[in-house]
């Protein structure tokens, strides 16, 4: 069986190719998984059976850049030991370069239009990018486009059914739907910008707790005060999406978190100081989403979008599902076509 290799550096990368790794022997591949090391990345693949290589990062921005040359070694010398025809991957410079070394494919996904920096690095070396049609960078030849977001590969109807027991199993639907908080610390390399930003949720979080339960998530290495400790729930990264599923409102400087929440029917307040095409497409076409810095975030807007009726959210997320195309299947597609391409080689 042939072999492709998956460059993965965040939870939501893995998730872009969720179904089709979660089939890989029905399609006809076997896949070689390379990863940053990150807490929940690994608790998903573990979770999952799926086995995967860490690479030699670092947790602060500039290490992680001064191990890269090592990185792009290791992946080329798995991949040739592996004899792997391809490589995918989200923003995937390691594994283009290390494929490019060796004469062969990569096919590269993204839809972070503002990480210019980390655009640079896998543009020249990928074999194609694929970008949703409100990506706002262009890329040259190598660039296609497709009707919908990275989040409905995973999230899309075909491939994922909310499940009301496991927020119920967590006690989180006892006062009704909980709003569901998100801080990131901004440490990617594309936050660069921001990595002194420090997000402050308190003067929302105790006005809101008198009416709903709160579900704050914050990304590993945030400093939070004592007293939010009580909003910290525990649960596996498995059950996160059909917690966020059934929350009435989702806050956050996460990106990817907002798009789920989204394409799951839920309104997002984002927070975050970066404004990717995928969110203003979002918010400006299907109104599932308002762009509000943290400073600035008010009670009063908060209240305004609880007090619509879920129908009206519900009605937006038919709406923009029936617009886009069947994403894990374009994914699919593309995973059979480089098989087809390496057979006829």
């Amino acid at each position: 069986m042939v072999k492709i290799s998956f460059d993965l550096c965040h939870p939501a990368h893995y998730l872009l190719f969720r179904d089709v790794l979660s089939r890989s022997e029905e399609i006809g591949f076997e896949p070689l998984i390379f990863i940053m090391e990150k807490d929940k990345l690994k608790s998903l693949l573990i979770e999952d059976g799926l086995n995967f290589y860490i690479r030699y990062n670092k947790k602060n921005i500039l290490s992680r850049i001064s191990y890269y040359p090592k990185d792009i070694i290791q992946f080329r010398e798995l991949m040739k030991k592996n004899n792997v025809i391809a490589n995918f991957g989200k923003m995937s410079f390691l594994g283009s370069i290390g494929a490019r070394t060796l004469n062969k494919r990569s096919i590269v996904f993204d839809d972070t239009d503002v990480a210019k920096e980390q655009i640079f690095l896998f543009r020249w070396a990928a074999s194609e990018i694929w970008c949703p049609e409100c990506y706002n960078y262009p890329l040259g030849s190598k660039q296609h486009f497709f009707k919908g977001i990275f989040q409905l590969a995973y999230l899309h109807p075909s491939v994922f059914k909310p499940d009301k027991s496991i927020p119920n199993s967590h006690g989180l639907m006892e006062r009704g739907k909980p709003i569901f908080i998100r801080a990131i610390n901004y440490q990617a390399v594309h936050d660069w910008k921001y990595r002194k930003t420090r997000e402050n949720f308190g003067n929302v979080l105790e006005k809101l707790e008198k009416d709903f339960d709160i579900i704050l998530v914050p990304e590993t290495g945030i400093k939070y005060p004592k007293k939010w400790e009580k909003y910290i729930k525990l649960f596996s990264p498995s059950d996160y999406h059909h917690i966020l599923a059934f929350s009435s409102l989702y806050i956050g400087s996460g990106a990817s978190t907002a798009g789920e929440a989204a394409v799951l029917g839920v309104p997002s307040i984002y927070t975050n100081y970066e404004t990717r095409g995928f969110i203003l497409w979002l918010e400006k076409k299907w109104k599932m989403i308002n762009s509000v810095l943290n400073e600035k975030l008010k009670i009063d807007l908060i209240y305004d979008i609880l007090n619509k009726p879920m129908s009206f959210w519900k009605n937006q997320q038919k709406k923009l599902i029936d617009y886009c195309i069947d994403v894990p299947k374009l994914i699919e597609k593309l995973i059979r076509r480089e098989i087809k391409i390496y057979q006829n080689s």
